[in-house]
C-alpha cells in the first residue's frame, strides 16, 4: 500500500493549537479527529466515552474522549473489545514496518525527543470479555506476537493500558492511511507460530484493580476445577470452592490499596465467574480430571458414593478456610 500522501500533523494541526511543544491537557485536538474517513476520527469513535487519560502514563484521570484527547496519553482501545494492534518501539527505527516488509501502519506517534514511537494498525474489533470466542482472540494475539517480534516491538505491550495520544503536540504524528485491515490481511504478511495455552493469570496487566485482580485469580482457579466438579461434584460444590476461594484472596489492604472489596462485590464476581465456567468453559479436558484416582472398574453408584463423601468434606474445608480468613481479617 502506498503512503506517498501521509499526513504530517505536526504541520496539520489545528490552528488553535497551543503552540507550546510541553502543552498538555490545554491544546486543541487536530481537526481531522472530526473529520469522517480518517484514521484519527476512526481512533476518537473507537475509543471508550469515558477515557482514560493523563499527562504520564498512569492515566489516572477520566474524561469525556473528545476531551481525553487533549491529554498526551489516553485509552484507545475500549474495555472487552480491541480495535487498534498498538506496538511500542523502544528504539528509534520508526520505520521498521518498512524495514520489515511489514503493511504500513495508520498512524505513527513519535517521541520527539527520544525518538521511540508507536504505531498504530486499524482492526475490526475483536472482543475480548470472558463471553467470547477464543478463537479470534488467539488468532489476534499470534498475529500481535508476530509482529512485534518482526518489529521488535514490546511483546507485553498490548496497546495498554493507554498509548501515546496522536495529534498532541509531545509527538511527532504521522497520518497514513485510513483503510481497517482485516486480520487475515496482517497474517498473510507474518509466519504465525502456534502459542501454548495460558497457565496462569497474567496479574501484571490489571494490577491497578482489585476487583479485576480478584477476577482473573478467580476464573483460572475456576478453570482448574470445573472439570473435576462436574464429573464428581456439583454445581453446589463448584461454587462453594469458589466463593471460599475468593474470600482467602480478599487481602488487598495487604497489598497496599485502601481497603478490602465489600463482600457484595465479592459476591457477584464469584457468581459471574461461576456461572459462565460452569456452563461455557470447555478447555483442556484433562484439566484436574481424576483428583480422587478413582478405580475405573468400580461401578456408577460406588463412584458416587465417594464422590458424594469427598463432597461433603471440600465443604467442611471451606467453610473453616472462610471462618480462618475472617479471623486474619480482624487481628
Amino acid at each position: 500500500m502506498s503512503h506517498d500522501n501521509a499526513i504530517s500533523l505536526a504541520l496539520a494541526t489545528s490552528s488553535t493549537a497551543n503552540t507550546d511543544p510541553l502543552a498538555s491537557s490545554t491544546h486543541m485536538p487536530p481537526a481531522r479527529f472530526f473529520e469522517d474517513g480518517t484514521a484519527l476520527n476512526r481512533l476518537l469513535l473507537e475509543a471508550p466515552y469515558m477515557a482514560r487519560c493523563s499527562d504520564d502514563k498512569t492515566a489516572t484521570r477520566v474524561r469525556p474522549r473528545e476531551y481525553a484527547l487533549r491529554y498526551p496519553y489516553m485509552q484507545v482501545n475500549r474495555p472487552g473489545m480491541v480495535s487498534w494492534l498498538v506496538f511500542d518501539l523502544d528504539h528509534a527505527n520508526a520505520l521498521a514496518w518498512d524495514d520489515a516488509g511489514l503493511p504500513a501502519p495508520n498512524l505513527m506517534v513519535r517521541n520527539r525527543k527520544s525518538g521511540h514511537s508507536q504505531l498504530f494498525y486499524a482492526v475490526p474489533s475483536v472482543c475480548t470479555t470472558e463471553n467470547a470466542r477464543a478463537k479470534p482472540i488467539q488468532y489476534m494475539k499470534a498475529i500481535y506476537a508476530a509482529f512485534a517480534a518482526r518489529l521488535d516491538a514490546d511483546v507485553d505491550y498490548h496497546g495498554g493500558p493507554v498509548a501515546k495520544t496522536p495529534g498532541h503536540p509531545w509527538w511527532e504524528t504521522t497520518e497514513f492511511h485510513s483503510h481497517v485491515y482485516e486480520l487475515g490481511e496482517l497474517a498473510s504478511a507474518v509466519e504465525l507460530t502456534v502459542k501454548p495455552w495460558a497457565t496462569g493469570p497474567k496479574l501484571d496487566q490489571v494490577s491497578h484493580s482489585r476487583h479485576c485482580i480478584l477476577f482473573e485469580q478467580l476464573r483460572y482457579f475456576a478453570y482448574s476445577i470445573v472439570n473435576r466438579e462436574r464429573e464428581l461434584g456439583s454445581f453446589e460444590s463448584f461454587m462453594r470452592s469458589l466463593d471460599a476461594y475468593a474470600y482467602n484472596h480478599n487481602s488487598f489492604l495487604k497489598q497496599g490499596f485502601s481497603e478490602n472489596l465489600p463482600l457484595s462485590s465479592i459476591r457477584a464476581t464469584v457468581k459471574s465467574v461461576g456461572r459462565w465456567t460452569w456452563d461455557r468453559y470447555t478447555g483442556d479436558r484433562r484439566c484436574h480430571r481424576g483428583a480422587m484416582q478413582l478405580d475405573s472398574s468400580l461401578s456408577l453408584t460406588e463412584r458416587q458414593s465417594l464422590a458424594a463423601k469427598r463432597t461433603n468434606e471440600l465443604r467442611h474445608k471451606a467453610t473453616e478456610s472462610k471462618i480462618r480468613a475472617a479471623c486474619r481479617q480482624l487481628q
